[in-house]
């Protein structure tokens, strides 16, 4: 595959965190300012909401979630001259918080939400400290529940992408031969439901050294009609816009031309440049 010479470019970057998920540095304004400095038409605030996580180690609490909303509202009409600013949530998907979710979501005119899988089944797949992360837990078994997460929570109709849908390769334990299929059906179901996968920047500053999701999948994302948009996963404003030197080209590689952005949980299209 050819990812030489030619100078891409994607002026947006969807998914941008604030320290009030309590793992990310500075204030949402140097976000704002690193994203213009470095040519972006368009950003998205998607900060974590994990309802299920006790003490809020890694998230916003949900009584926060107003403050927030009225932070990147007040930013958004500051800068509407400079840069678009959207707004929106990352919330962790978990069965038993399906009403609340769907109240938080519907209370409030967001752009976009993302649904993510930090911890199916309550089990940790993304913390650096987590025992997934020392090559603990049986590697078919996590990835069969993280599997059967990911398909009820595609019952769901509260968010409009999926956050780096191949997580749980972070820490460099593959995705499983044998579950390619169940992979593929999955893939198909989320065509169905006309739902957009999120290519997410950050795996290239992870064990994984790769994309979420790995080429393979974006192509077959591609051939299913699924869109897809672009983040880089910033928890710091010098990861705005992180590893798209790399992943634009296996965008384009796989066949896409456009990535989606949104208004008020309407997408529109973004296309790629290449200079």
């Amino acid at each position: 595959m050819n990812q030489e010479s030619t100078n891409i470019s994607c002026k947006i970057d969807y998914h941008i965190h604030t320290m009030l998920c309590n793992h990310a540095r500075n204030g949402m304004e140097a976000y704002i300012k690193k994203a213009v400095l470095a040519g972006f038409d368009e950003i998205c605030f998607l900060d974590h909401l994990t309802i299920s996580e006790p003490g809020n180690r890694l998230s916003m609490a949900l009584s926060e979630v107003p403050l927030y909303f009225q932070a990147v509202q007040n930013l958004k009409n500051r800068y509407r001259q400079v840069i678009s600013i959207k707004t929106g949530l990352e919330i962790d998907y978990h069965p038993k918080y399906i009403k609340l979710i769907k109240d938080i979501t519907e209370s409030f005119s967001f752009d976009v939400i993302g649904s993510s899988l930090h911890f199916p089944g309550d089990v940790d797949v993304v913390s650096h400290k987590s025992d997934w992360s020392k090559g603990e837990h049986k590697t078919d078994h996590i990835y069969r529940l993280y599997f059967e997460y990911l398909d009820k929570m595609l019952d769901n109709d509260y968010f409009n992408f999926i956050c780096h849908i191949d997580l749980m390769k972070k820490f460099g334990r593959d995705l499983p031969q044998c579950f390619e299929k169940e992979f593929d059906r999955l893939i198909k179901k989320i065509a169905i439901k006309n739902l957009v996968v999120e290519v997410n920047t950050s795996g290239y500053s992870h064990p994984a050294n790769n994309a979420y999701p790995s080429f393979d999948i974006l192509k077959k994302c591609f051939k299913s009609g699924i869109g897809i948009t672009i983040g880089s996963d910033a928890h710091d404003p010098d990861d705005i816009g992180r590893n798209y030197e790399k992943v634009l080209p296996l965008v384009l590689s796989s066949g896409y031309k456009h990535v989606c952005g949104f208004t008020e949980r309407k997408r529109h299209l973004v296309k790629i440049s290449t200079i």
